[in-house]
């Protein structure tokens, strides 16, 4: 064979092979998406968040901090330059069953941005399933180590009198394999009372995600409390779901009044 028929023979080759490379990679990832996205054996229970000013309390499921928890700065407005749906977002912290107001609790929260990333992580993973299953050893591990010093849409305050906090935010993204959530700690005399999630509307959710930027770059979430992996293994107490009302043009308001069991 000539010289220059063998180098197009081998080059012919080497693109077959990167070819079949590149199709093994989608088919996995394919099916990999496939998994995750089909429905649990059991869908949660979950109802619609108490408002400050409804004169009922309830638990809230207690549920795993994920993989990318980090100490929060304590302050109120924690969106720093990020961009997407303002939410004003109120707790208040009470005693369950009594919804007695606690004071001076430290309320922690953290979530993603509309792009599904984390503060503190390498962008881009939060659409992209086979990096995260990668990230965290597929499966192995629980917890992913921080890559930078980026702190957006995290943050912690104390409870007032009233047994109240008040963040400024925004409405986070969704990202695989979760359905739209904040994460929140409630903390007492420097113990851990309760971890746990905050959900949306999905109403709400598909109507900002299919229509406002930058959320519409990814389309309406394909998670939903019958699909996410993380609600499948809660075992008691119920899911809380917010329901933001339009305060401005840019600007939604939801509240939550979270029950702690002291004993």
């Amino acid at each position: 064979m000539p010289n220059l028929s063998k180098r197009k023979f081998l080059l012919g080759m080497l693109s077959a092979f990167g070819l079949l490379a590149l199709s093994a990679w989608i088919a996995k990832r394919k099916i990999l998406t496939w998994i995750v996205r089909q429905d649990n054996k059991s869908e949660p229970q979950m109802t619609l968040a108490p408002g400050i000013d409804d004169e009922i309390c309830v638990l809230s499921s207690p549920i795993s901090e994920g993989s990318y928890y980090l100490n929060s700065p304590l302050r109120s407005d924690i969106r720093e330059n990020i961009k997407g749906q303002n939410l004003i977002l109120k707790f208040q912290i009470v005693v369950y069953p009594s919804c007695k107001p606690i004071e001076n609790a430290i309320v922690e929260i953290w979530q993603c941005d509309a792009h599904g990333n984390y503060s503190g992580y390498k962008e881009g993973i939060g659409h992209n399933i086979w990096e995260s299953a990668k990230q965290l050893e597929y499966g192995k591990k629980q917890h992913i180590e921080a890559t930078n010093e980026t702190t957006y849409l995290r943050g912690y305050q104390k409870t007032d009198s009233n047994g109240i906090v008040s963040f400024n935010t925004v409405v986070p993204g969704w990202y695989d394999p979760r359905v739209p959530h904040i994460h929140y700690k409630v903390i007492m005399n420097d113990a851990e009372h309760l971890t746990s999630e905050l959900y949306f509307d999905e109403n709400f959710c598909n109507e900002l995600y299919a229509n406002v930027e930058p959320y519409n770059q990814y389309g309406v979430s394909p998670y939903d409390f019958r699909n996410d992996k993380s609600l499948s293994k809660v075992e008691e107490g119920t899911g809380l779901i917010l329901n933001p009302e339009k305060k401005s043009e840019n600007t939604v308001y939801a509240t939550a009044k979270i029950g702690i069991k002291l004993s």
